[in-house]
């Protein structure tokens, strides 16, 4: 056991958090592993909405799911070395879990950079994404045209970046308002304007988690040298 008051509330305290992760990650984990793997829940979902499987973008939801089991791994992981580094007092579980926290914090602060670094390209990614994934294919696939038709008929929005993206069809989207408003919004660029308008809300929670990674750190640090202390005395 550590000694010192202050060292034995911090060995609790970073033994109650990274309880909460493994339960959290290991709840996460396992609810993305029988989304993947167990396909009668979402056939289900999708015979509920009336949707044609086959007419969905599935491989882009199971990478989503890879993530999501990608990141749920993660928290288990750090979750079982910081419990076991705590309760047990091992300076190397603990010791890679303050290395796995940083490279995380690393990672994130360089994301966080490189986002508004290239903001623009992005942006301009996104609406080339929507209009050649989406828009180019409004005439081939039923599925695509009831959601542009819904998007477009309840945004009041036309195409990715605006009317121009049907011209090449020769006609536009009932949905659109084009012969009144030529100059309508595009969806992608509406789309990416609410997004905008609500980064401060992204910017808080990525705040909030990059604040918990750092007392992780310093409580590891800390609770490392009163394990180093407690050896050598």
């Amino acid at each position: 056991m550590v000694a010192g008051c202050g060292n034995k509330c911090v060995k609790y305290i970073f033994w109650a958090i990274n309880f909460l992760f493994f339960l959290l990650g290991a709840a996460i984990l396992g609810i993305a592993l029988w989304l993947r793997f167990d396909n009668s829940f979402l056939t289900k979902v999708i015979s509920t909405i009336k949707i044609d499987i086959n007419s969905l973008p599935l491989e882009s939801f199971y990478w989503l799911l890879y993530v999501v089991i990608g990141f749920g791994g993660v928290l288990l992981i750090l979750g079982f070395l910081g419990c076991c580094g705590s309760a047990c007092e091992l300076i190397c579980a603990i010791g890679l879990y303050f290395l796995f926290v940083l490279i995380l914090f690393v990672v994130e602060i360089v994301g966080i950079v490189l986002y508004f670094v290239n903001k623009a390209s992005i942006r301009d990614n996104f609406v080339n994404l929507w209009r050649s994934e989406l828009v180019s294919k409004y005439g081939s696939s039923q599925t695509i045209r009831d959601t542009l038709d819904n998007i477009q008929s309840q945004l009041h929005c036309c195409g990715a970046s605006g009317c121009e993206d049907y011209i090449v069809y020769g006609q536009y989207p009932s949905s659109c308002q084009c012969t009144t408003n030529p100059s309508q919004t595009g969806c992608a660029t509406y789309i990416w304007q609410i997004l905008e308008s609500n980064l401060i809300y992204v910017i808080i929670v990525a705040a909030i988690i990059l604040l918990v990674e750092l007392f992780a750190m310093i409580f590891s640090c800390i609770l490392m040298s009163a394990v180093k202390d407690k050896r050598n005395s």
